[in-house]
């Protein structure tokens, strides 16, 4: 893909724990201290409340990222990609600089109610802002993402640029599955008036119209099997309806097996990713961008 010189291209990551990749560290050679010069974020100090009157950029770096919880230097699909997209930068490619939004918390899911009753992603939720680690933090979600996106792409317009969302990931869904019942009865509703304000909030004037959008295919055997089919069945419903919507599956790469529970894509527990995976997932991204679709 090529840019205009006034582009401003943005990769946004929402979701539960595997869109921060939760209980991962990345290697010290790979945590980014210094800001990077041509990738930028929204540091938490300066962007994780309501009312702003502008977002605040600052150079990336892989802690402080998230505006959902607070869990840093991860190996997650956004410090991947960033670090991909400053180092071909740095070997000579003519590239504009890059905008990365993170919103997300673990154990969040879109519906109202559940076993704890907090869901965070619920799109009706009233604005809550309790800023911490998970179990301590208690954000209502949706409104702060609507309000963050729509703020950072009226930022850049701006400031005289062409925001261009290269990839809009949404990677949730074990809540539902989790929950059944309600929650998932209501999901593919839910899921509509979610998606709906975000991109709404980042100058669609409708889901599916020039957002290249990314979904995560349910893998996990850690809830009921039907479960995961009828969330499998909801995500393709939107992939087939969307003009650029892309459910990734790790099935169709060299890392899933055989092997029980872990596939060689989860950690022991079965449904958090390994490193690997969520190298794989910026990778995708990449290539979808530069290289040959996988």
């Amino acid at each position: 893909m090529e840019f205009a010189k006034n582009a401003a291209p943005i990769l946004v990551v929402l979701g539960q724990s595997n869109a921060h990749a939760h209980n991962t560290h990345l290697p010290e050679d790979q945590v980014i201290h210094t800001p990077l010069k041509n990738v930028h974020g929204l540091n938490r100090e300066y962007n994780q409340a309501y009312g702003l009157d502008d977002v605040t950029w600052t150079g990336f770096t892989t802690d402080g990222m998230n505006l959902g919880e607070t869990q840093d230097d991860t190996c997650c699909l956004a410090n991947y990609f960033a670090a991909m997209w400053q180092s071909a930068i740095d070997g000579g490619a003519d590239l504009p600089d890059l905008y990365v939004i993170q919103i997300s918390i673990g154990a969040q899911g879109v519906a109202q109610y559940e076993a704890h009753s907090w869901n965070m992603w619920y799109a009706m939720r009233e604005p809550i802002l309790k800023p911490g680690k998970l179990g301590e933090c208690d954000i209502s979600l949706y409104p702060l993402a609507t309000e963050i996106l729509s703020l950072a792409y009226m930022n850049l317009l701006a400031s005289g640029k062409k925001p261009q969302v290269i990839g809009l990931h949404w990677n949730q869904y074990e809540t539902e599955c989790h929950t059944g019942s309600k929650a998932l009865n209501d999901a593919e509703a839910n899921y509509k008036n979610l998606f709906w304000g975000l991109f709404t909030a980042l100058g669609s004037n409708a889901v599916g119209t020039g957002i290249p959008f990314y979904l995560y295919r349910p893998l996990t055997e850690n809830y009921e099997q039907s479960r995961i089919e009828r969330m499998n069945g909801i995500f393709e419903g939107f992939r087939d309806s969307l003009a650029d919507c892309r459910i990734l599956d790790l099935r169709q790469t060299d890392l899933y097996t055989d092997e029980p529970q872990t596939h060689g894509i989860f950690q022991p527990d079965g449904i958090h990713y390994i490193p690997e995976a969520h190298h794989k997932f910026a990778e995708i991204q990449w290539n979808d961008l530069f290289g040959e679709r996988e």
